[in-house]
């Protein structure tokens, strides 16, 4: 083996490194990102959780609360940097969903001050449709962040 033989085999074992560095890069990137968006629908989920263990039906501060926990999970949720496509889908019906919660539990809130059984009706109709995608969305982003 010639001096000339060991930087290049130095530089053939590098490239290789680097490349499947790269490769294992791109898969944790998907990996990574899944687990950024899990962990902000995970800490919405807490978040409304913690309130709903401790509230009656009718304590009008814990549905405000409920709503900044969405307004908060909404913030987060577009706060952070996706670029695979379909987590930037998920990412986005997510906002969505949590900016349905928000708003639909603030007008439950007005309705309820007011004593306006109608808006109430109105509001928890709108509150439970905006909830009812939630499982349906996480269903699918467990099922995509799961396969390769």
């Amino acid at each position: 083996m010639t001096f000339l033989d060991q930087p290049l085999k130095r530089a053939i074992a590098v490239s290789t490194l680097a490349a499947l560095s790269f490769l294992v890069s791109c898969s944790d990137n998907k990996v990574s990102q899944c687990n950024k968006l899990i962990k902000v629908a995970n800490e919405a989920v807490s978040a409304v959780q913690n309130v709903t263990q401790t509230a009656t039906p009718d304590n009008v501060a814990a549905m405000s609360e409920i709503a900044e926990a969405a307004d908060k999970a909404k913030s987060d949720m577009q706060g952070l940097s996706i670029g695979d496509e379909e987590l930037k889908s998920f990412q986005t019906r997510f906002i969505s969903m949590y900016t349905d919660t928000s708003k639909a539990t603030r007008d439950l809130v007005t309705a309820a001050n007011s004593k306006d059984a109608v808006a109430a009706q109105k509001a928890f109709d709108a509150l439970k449709t905006a909830t009812d995608q939630e499982s349906p969305l996480v269903t699918q982003v467990n099922t995509y962040c799961t396969t390769n």
